[in-house]
């Protein structure tokens, strides 16, 4: 069971990469602390650096101010092998920050004087897909290589320290790996890059030779710690056919595609005894949702962070699907269902919808309120298991279209003092005294009490505030209707 700790609790999912032993787990929250952390990395590195970069924003700088480009010439200059994995699909909805590959990019990469290597994984011809994975693997292929999976993007909007108590900005997440799971990156790594989808309008960087294809890993990396590691991907099908094997893995041929973190999450909300946290940017999968009302239904407390002004697609979709309401028709819609079942969870004293948000003294009096957009992807269940990735808590990320990473751990050791960490940052308040129920009974009562500060004309009450999960998507975000208003993240 989870809620002894996670030692007996198994997944059924059918994915190459096992549950591993052995693993030192480190947890970053937020941009500033993570990305010192990855620049520190690349500075040590001592063989390899493989990035896989979905959206990036070309002139990206680490907090110290230097370029990421920058960064990588560094390493190369110094004999390290260097190889990024870029997304491609030129007729996705927002390319504004996706490095495509074609010419205007190739000028940029000779600008830079870049000798590093580079592929275009390209989505071709589906005009909706994305491989959304965002990982890093440094010294792959070594005793002791370091891995990093997580759900920010290379963007300034990205860089904001834990508590958010300036600007607009994300809220972010990601894990670091040491010990025998990093081999199951590796891997990741290296199918994605052989069987990458080539584009002739983007070619490998600088050339085939340079950007050649790579071994798979054969051994399992030494022992770092005694934390349970599982990666977990969705995959669509037909992307990466062939049989491959991690090391102490069994067989697999991913060509079918592949939804193991579907998976976990679905027997992760299943097997919860006490509660359920969530951060995600989108507000839930159809199943997943039905899942936490049965868990609401055996007493499990949840709470779900959720960007309080959340992305356009979300607004469009809730508004077509009020519409057909309207009418008696939201079965029609693709996400009526899902919008059904989120406003159904709201009627459950046991759940909790929030955002984040902070409020700044305005100097003519009153509030000016600050909405912090979640971007992170994370879930800890019982305080004692964790999930925490690139994947959002929608169909495209789960149900075996887009590419997902996601890592899956277990253990109080590492979920508690995680989930602990959140709800204090949120909280402006330690909980270290608390444990998961207590936690996200303090962190729920808050957010009600910051709603009904925020609708008496008041601040924000700490980071956050709770939403009406019957009108997710459809109203402005409140610190926008009873405040100033603000731009978000």
């Amino acid at each position: 069971m989870i809620g002894d700790g996670g030692e007996r609790w198994e997944i059924a999912a059918r994915g190459p990469y096992p549950r591993r032993s052995g693993n030192a787990v480190t947890p970053w929250i937020d941009g500033v602390p993570f990305y010192e952390r990855l620049a520190a990395a690349f500075r040590a590195a001592r063989s390899r650096i493989w990035a896989i970069v979905s959206f990036i924003e070309p002139e990206f700088r680490f907090p110290d101010g230097t370029p990421w480009w920058e960064l990588l010439a560094e390493a190369e200059a110094r004999g390290v092998d260097v190889r990024v994995l870029f997304w491609r699909n030129p007729n996705f909805f927002k390319t504004a920050h996706v490095f495509l590959g074609g010419a205007r990019e190739r000028d940029k990469l000779r600008e830079w004087g870049a000798r590093w290597a580079a592929r275009w994984d390209s989505s071709l011809d589906d005009r909706g897909h994305c491989h959304h994975q965002k990982a890093y693997v440094v010294d792959a292929l070594t005793d002791d290589p370091v891995a990093f999976v997580g759900g920010m993007v290379l963007s300034h909007a990205t860089l904001a320290e834990p508590g958010h108590r300036r600007g607009s900005e994300k809220h972010d997440a990601f894990l670091e790996l040491r010990g025998p799971a990093a081999a199951d990156a590796e891997h990741n790594f290296v199918q994605r890059w052989n069987l990458a989808n080539q584009d002739p309008e983007a070619p490998p960087w600088p050339d085939d030779a340079r950007a050649g294809p790579l071994a798979y890993p054969t051994r399992v990396p030494a022992r770092r710690g005694d934390v349970d590691v599982q990666l977990c991907r969705t995959l669509g099908p037909g992307l990466y056919p062939g049989l491959t094997q991690t090391p102490g893995g069994e067989p697999f041929d991913s060509g079918a595609g592949e939804a193991t973190i579907l998976d976990h999450y679905r027997g992760a909300f299943a097997a919860a005894q006490r509660t359920i946290y969530i951060e995600n940017q989108h507000p839930g999968q159809l199943v997943l949702l039905r899942l936490l009302a049965a868990a609401l239904d055996r007493g499990v407390r949840v709470v779900m962070v959720v960007p309080g002004d959340p992305m356009a697609a979300i607004y469009r979709a809730a508004a077509e699907v009020a519409a057909l309401a309207a009418q008696g028709r939201a079965d029609e819609h693709r996400y009526g269902p899902t919008f059904q079942a989120l406003a159904a969870l709201g009627r459950r004293p046991g759940f909790t919808l929030v955002a984040l948000a902070r409020s700044d003294a305005a100097p003519s009096g009153g509030w000016t309120h600050r909405e912090i957009y979640t971007h992170a992807k994370l879930a800890i269940v019982d305080g004692a298991w964790l999930t925490l990735g690139s994947a959002n808590l929608v169909d495209l990320s789960l149900d075996f279209d887009h590419s997902e990473l996601n890592a899956s751990v277990w253990g109080e050791a590492t979920a508690g003092p995680l989930l602990r960490t959140l709800v204090a940052e949120h909280g402006d308040r330690s909980v270290e005294a608390m444990d998961d129920v207590q936690a996200l009974t303090h962190l729920a009562e808050l957010a009600r009490a910051s709603r009904a500060s925020l609708v008496a004309g008041g601040p924000v009450l700490a980071g956050c505030y709770a939403l009406d999960p019957a009108r997710y998507g459809l109203d402005a975000p409140l610190t926008r209707r009873l405040g100033e208003p603000s731009s978000s993240a």
